[in-house]
């Protein structure tokens, strides 16, 4: 099968989406299919590499905005009509891609709708009150990808309910759920010693991810246990601001900055080492962070928001909080801090959730069924 897709995430990835893209691509790739990905690239002509036999295109992005989608389909249609001869089928990933000019068949996947994402924003900032700008263009784009789509999947059931917004109801949508490398996530690797007890995040320093709600958890917790720390581990627009939180309350080491980390050996061990893994989000998809820290068999706390309610069962692989709630957060910590006989129970519970449903064999598998379904009826 040759698959073509098609995604406005950054590859080498550094989010959630991007790695959704490139760990579908891997797996197809290694079971034997031709995959190509088109992303966004700079000003220059499209720029084409192979990474582990998957063949990756950066085609030209102007940062127009709010019509920089548009801008950049017209490269991308243009590719696509060399590509076509050597394509199947093309599977788009949403949000900010545009409906193809193509008469091959198309499947897309919501990672999120931009009404439900933007919804859940505060205009508070630059930031957030540009994004909510750009929800009229965005909804519009994606009215004419769903409408023409040969296929909608969704990666929560949450994902799912809120396309009722775009006219699509639940018969309409499958959802495939995230997926993980369960070998290289594992509770088997090395560890750091020197490591202090800590609980960690990982995700992108942006709006909706409750950033502001951990740093006050954080300040509820360290006169409790003063060997406690917070790693946070991730970049984005809100770095700076979260860097001032945590000097406004006195938080210099016990709430660390990590950046980026690209090393995924070096993330799976800062999993492994977490006391617990603290998922503080207002909205959410489902997050692969939560899914790798589930694999690496630790005990996490997560907000009740998209797809962690697809996920966790409440006291049996984790601990679900209410939103915006820090005082909460800090209770669920302090219960696993407490009980270790809970913290290994939840984190083994994990792994075998992870395992049964969310590696990317079985996600992978999901996929190749639906391709397969949309070639024989197109």
């Amino acid at each position: 099968m040759r698959v073509c897709m098609v995604t406005s995430a950054a590859l080498p990835p550094r989010e959630g989406m991007g790695f959704y893209v490139w760990n579908l691509a891997r797996f197809l790739t290694s079971s034997g299919h031709m995959v190509q990905v088109i992303t966004r690239g700079g000003l220059k002509a499209p720029y084409r590499q192979l990474s582990e036999g998957v063949t990756i295109w950066q085609v030209t992005f102007l940062p127009l905005y709010p019509f920089h989608v548009h801008f950049h389909s017209l490269f991308v249609n243009r590719l696509l009509r060399k590509l076509e001869p050597q394509t199947d089928l093309l599977h788009l990933h949403s949000p900010l891609v545009m409906r193809p000019k193509t008469d091959l068949p198309y499947l897309v996947t919501v990672h999120t709708p931009m009404r439900a994402d933007v919804g859940s924003l505060q205009p508070n900032t630059p930031l957030s009150l540009l994004a909510k700008l750009q929800v009229p263009v965005s909804f519009r784009i994606e009215m004419g990808l769903f409408s023409s789509a040969d296929s909608i999947t969704a990666v929560a059931n949450s994902v799912a309910m809120e396309l009722s917004d775009y006219g699509l109801n639940s018969g309409q949508v499958t959802v495939m759920a995230n997926g993980v490398d369960t070998q290289s996530f594992s509770p088997n690797g090395s560890l750091n010693p020197a490591l202090q007890r800590y609980c960690l995040t990982v995700g992108r320093l942006g709006p909706r991810k409750g950033l502001e709600d951990l740093i006050h958890c954080a300040r509820l917790l360290v006169g409790l246990f003063p060997d406690l720390h917070f790693l946070i581990a991730g970049s984005g627009p809100f770095a700076g601001q979260l860097g001032a939180a945590i000097s406004k309350y006195g938080l210099h080491g016990r709430v660390k900055l990590l950046g980026h980390i690209g090393d995924r050996a070096q993330l799976a061990d800062l999993y492994r080492g977490a006391t617990a893994y603290i998922h503080p989000a207002h909205y959410e998809g489902l997050p692969t962070v939560l899914l790798e820290a589930m694999a690496c068999g630790r005990p996490v706390v997560s907000t009740a928001v998209g797809g962690a309610l697809d996920v966790i069962e409440n006291g049996h692989n984790g601990l679900l909080v209410p939103p915006k709630a820090p005082q909460s957060m800090a209770a669920a910590i302090v219960r696993i801090i407490r009980n270790p006989g809970l913290a290994k129970k939840l984190g083994s519970a994990a792994r075998r959730t992870v395992e049964r449903r969310y590696s990317w064999e079985v996600v992978g598998h999901h996929y190749l069924k639906e391709y397969q379904k949309l070639l024989v009826e197109a």
